[in-house]
């Protein structure tokens, strides 16, 4: 018999920190409001919990816009509340997982202002740059995913650099090797600390086409053309044989939304050393002919396709994986599941939440409760889209508005 890792017997407890719990009257959820409810969280029976960034960020995207990757934001507290929590955590035998934002920083990180002074500054490599086109708008046709050009020109010179996500989002180089020497010291930084594994936000797009291939299509996501690239192996086992220094049983989880179980099986496998589990967002197969093709489907509701639900498990649940796959129903990508896909109504509420973890937990596999979701909590409600705090509900609000979309008939919050 191998050696057992720990997270095979993982149960795992989601916590966005700032919508959690708020200790100081900001509004904001905080470490120590954390830290207040830790006996609450180990009596669910968890023993695992992953915490989404609470690491300096320009808080555009909540935290995924990195400035700093070692520094705790002081909109949580400070870092000896961080170190605390991580003490805490492992005086009751329990297990802390980070997320860390591998593909891209905040424009506001240091890396990326010294890359804005020029070719020939030594940071200016930490990110993808290319010279425009003649007569052409960008270097070519891809999209972000928060809307506009995936391109944006320098201010101060003649080229422009890559944003798959979004304009104050440049994405990192990860083909340049002092980065990725840079990556894999912040993940030692913390497993020193004492973190026992990271979730690799969006890694399935750190491998970008150098070759700036065309889309085909209209509409032209540059994240089409730049997922789950042939380098991906190499620049993880790199990383993988560089923390090993700081911690033999880390847990790499990554987040793949469009994998399906074919590809999430290569990902995980051992003998490829690049992460040990997947997340993806191919468990919840929609009735998309239920939906209004107007505006852009993924904050529609829809029922669930569960012909196709069962089939997608299935294939999960046939994976050689040991501990078996990610099991979860939703996560701070995603509306409320009760909402989504059961009944939010005081009168089945209960019986949906009970169901929906029975259906879902009582498989093969490790399961990630999102904060809320064991007392069956859901969506809150928004009188005026205007309030909502999320740049891709935003994109989506003003181009179905300009559809005729009306935000009271089934946007998903």
């Amino acid at each position: 018999m191998g050696h057992r890792k720990w997270w095979e017997d993982a149960i795992i407890y989601q916590i966005y920190p700032r919508s959690f719990r708020d200790t100081d009257g900001d509004g904001i959820g905080d470490i120590n409001g954390i830290l207040e409810k830790l006996d609450y969280i180990e009596s669910l029976g968890v023993n695992t919990v992953w915490i989404n960034p609470m690491i300096l960020s320009n808080q555009e995207d909540n935290g995924y816009d990195v400035i700093s990757y070692t520094e705790v934001d002081p909109l949580f507290g400070s870092e000896a509340d961080g170190e605390r929590l991580i003490r805490a955590l492992k005086d009751r035998g329990m297990r802390i997982i980070f997320d860390f934002p591998l593909n891209h920083t905040s424009d506001q990180h240091p890396w990326f202002q010294e890359a804005l002074k020029g070719p020939k500054n030594p940071y200016r490599d930490y990110y993808v740059w290319t010279d425009g086109k003649d007569n052409r708008p960008y270097p070519n046709n891809w999209t972000a995913a928060f809307g506009g050009s995936a391109w944006s020109r320098e201010l101060n010179g003649n080229q422009y650099y890559l944003h798959l996500f979004k304009q104050s989002m440049p994405d990192v180089n990860w083909d340049h090797p002092p980065l990725r020497k840079e990556m894999a010291e912040v993940l030692k930084y913390w497993i020193e600390k004492g973190i026992d594994g990271f979730r690799l936000d969006a890694f399935i797009y750190i491998d970008v086409d150098k070759d700036l291939t065309e889309h085909p299509e209209e509409t032209s996501p540059g994240q089409d053309l730049n997922e789950n690239g042939g380098n991906i192996p190499y620049y993880l086992s790199e990383m993988n044989e560089s923390i090993k220094e700081a911690g033999e049983d880390v847990l790499l989880v990554g987040e793949a939304t469009s994998v399906d179980a074919e590809l999430a099986q290569w990902y995980t496998d051992p003998e490829n050393n690049m992460v040990d589990k997947i997340i993806t967002m191919q468990y919840f197969p929609e009735k998309e002919d239920e939906k209004d093709d107007a505006v852009p489907g993924d904050k529609q509701h829809a029922p669930l396709d569960l012909k196709a639900f069962k089939e997608v498990q299935k294939a999960f649940q046939a994976q050689e994986d040991k501990g078996g796959p990610v099991l979860f129903w939703t996560n701070h990508d995603m509306p409320r599941s009760l909402h989504k896909f059961a009944s939010a109504d005081s009168e089945f509420r209960d019986n949906a939440a009970k169901m929906m973890a029975a259906l879902l937990y009582l498989q093969k596999g490790i399961p990630i409760i999102y904060n809320g979701e064991e007392i069956g909590m859901k969506n809150t409600a928004f009188d005026d889209p205007g309030n909502i705090p999320d740049a891709g509900v935003m994109d989506f609000y003003q181009e179905a508005s300009k559809a005729g979309w009306d935000h009271k008939k089934s946007c998903v919050i």
